[in-house]
């Protein structure tokens, strides 16, 4: 009897998706694959799921008891499919290869097993049962997918590794045993576990915007006193003095200054106590942000006590060299990044671009180098050339090759033109090569959010009708956490 193949969705990774017309029935795969591949590292994120030896078919090292070879007829929503059951023996755990959980859907009329299903997403479920690899179709969302996965029961384990090679999975949180150190940790590290979580970060939030608009206003003219510091000649040498710097209360940016500082104080030691691995804290980046924006308060204070109005002299002058670190203030905007969703979109976007973007700074370089050599040699012989050396015609290669520039360097010689519009074109094709893949990028994280709420959805109502989650399966991986104030509370 011919099998009747449906292939809506075409090729797909490796060549046809769903065995073709030429594929003998039943026929088992030969060559097997031990690695997740994806279709696209930075396109739609579909990948080609291939099984891990230790998950690989029962017929691949020789099922022993397999069941008669029929051939089964599967109806999907009104469209047909004939395998054997040899095929689907092949996931034994799985409601097709259960004769029991199968005869359910069996209907006498068509003689035949009627599922009123995705038949989109279970052309990819058949070829995963004869090939053993799994392919999100393109025109099926990922939530969708998930589901149909979840009722054929393909295995926690490969749904699992699924959306790990999907980049749709988060490693598990390393949480505090003690229940008092749980409460502190998440009043502080996550705003969503309670009310007063979120009234803490909107606390912070403002504390962080107040420092950094403070260190912006004190820049300004009004705010700063020319102090002499002696004639040169005909000139008068002169520096700018910050009024922050006078250490009393009646100067409000130290007021400011001391509010601030002494929250990020108390919020970095309160995080510090309620983290449940001390050693790896200070290995995080935000970690080292604030550890370094509140270095330059402490040594205020430190001067401030110990020089007695003096504002010279060695050990002082090392000190206040440390006042550098306040530009390390700015760094805590990224600080917003647990509570904002567009910033973390874009922190994740370049986190994992990290391989294109340093392609870009590679062609950047080279680019630079080579054109400002170039452009140099071209316009060299020039009066009054802005072109004096190679490192100085740096600037002009960088602004010319990213397509900004300024205009306030260029070339006078025809050969230079002929340089900077080879450089032009070049930049624009470099930038045209390197930015798709980043947006792409960029698209699947700003989407990633609202995929994980319906993919808690689907996990939920799954395992909810099921009556069987299990505290190491799937919904424990793929839903959030009570809030522990009610834990701690014994709240219902």
């Amino acid at each position: 009897m011919p099998r009747v193949n449906h292939s809506p969705v075409g090729e797909g990774a490796g060549g046809s998706w769903f065995g073709g017309s030429t594929e003998t029935l039943g026929r088992a795969t030969s060559e097997t694959e031990l690695v997740v591949r994806t279709g696209s590292s930075v396109g739609s994120f579909s990948s080609a799921f291939t099984m891990d030896a230790d998950l690989r078919h029962p017929w691949s090292s020789g099922f022993p008891n397999n069941p008669p070879d029929d051939i089964l007829t599967i109806n999907i929503g009104g469209f047909q499919y004939q395998t054997r059951a040899s095929t689907l023996a092949r996931i034994p755990k799985s409601l097709l290869a259960d004769p029991k959980r199968r005869d359910a859907f069996y209907d006498a009329g068509t003689k035949s097993y009627f599922f009123d299903r995705n038949r989109l997403a279970f052309d990819s479920i058949l070829e995963y049962y004869r090939t053993g690899k799994i392919v999100q179709p393109t025109t099926v969302p990922i939530h969708v997918f998930v589901r149909e996965m979840l009722f054929f029961d393909l295995g926690d384990e490969m749904i699992h590794k699924f959306l790990r090679a999907e980049e749709l999975h988060d490693e598990p949180e390393i949480l505090p045993t003690n229940k008092v150190q749980l409460l502190v940790y998440d009043l502080f590290n996550c705003p969503d576990s309670s009310i007063f979580a979120r009234a803490i970060a909107i606390f912070d939030i403002c504390m962080v915007l107040t420092a950094i608009i403070a260190l912006c206003v004190i820049s300004l003219q009004a705010f700063q006193d020319v102090v002499p510091v002696g004639d040169f000649g005909n000139e008068t040498v002169q520096h700018r003095k910050f009024e922050y710097k006078v250490n009393a209360f009646s100067n409000p940016f130290f007021v400011v200054d001391v509010i601030c500082n002494s929250w990020f104080i108390f919020d970095i030691v309160v995080r510090f106590a309620a983290s449940p691995e001390k050693r790896l804290f200070f290995c995080n980046f935000m970690a080292i942000v604030d550890v370094l924006s509140i270095t330059p308060f402490l040594e205020d204070v430190i001067v401030t006590a110990t020089t007695n109005g003096r504002s010279s002299g060695p050990s002082i002058n090392f000190l206040l060299a440390f006042r550098i670190l306040r530009l390390f203030r700015v760094f805590k905007v990224l600080k917003m990044d647990d509570y904002s969703d567009g910033l973390k979109v874009l922190t994740q976007t370049l986190r994992s671009a990290k391989k294109e973007l340093g392609i870009m700074v590679l062609f950047l370089v080279v680019g630079a180098i080579f054109f400002s050599t170039t452009m140099y040699y071209a316009e060299r012989e020039t009066t009054n050339t802005d072109y004096t050396s190679i490192p100085a015609s740096f600037w002009w290669a960088v602004i010319t090759w990213t397509t900004i520039g300024y205009g306030d360097i260029y070339p006078k010689t025809p050969g230079g033109k002929v340089v900077g519009c080879i450089c032009a074109i070049t930049g624009v094709l470099a930038l045209g090569m390197i930015i798709p893949p980043v947006v792409r990028r960029f698209e699947h994280y700003f989407y990633r959010a609202q995929n994980m709420v319906e993919l808690e959805l689907v996990f939920r109502e799954h395992y909810a009708s099921r009556k069987s989650a299990k505290p190491g399966g799937l919904e424990g991986r793929y839903t959030k956490r009570t809030s522990s104030l009610k834990d701690f509370f014994a709240i219902t």
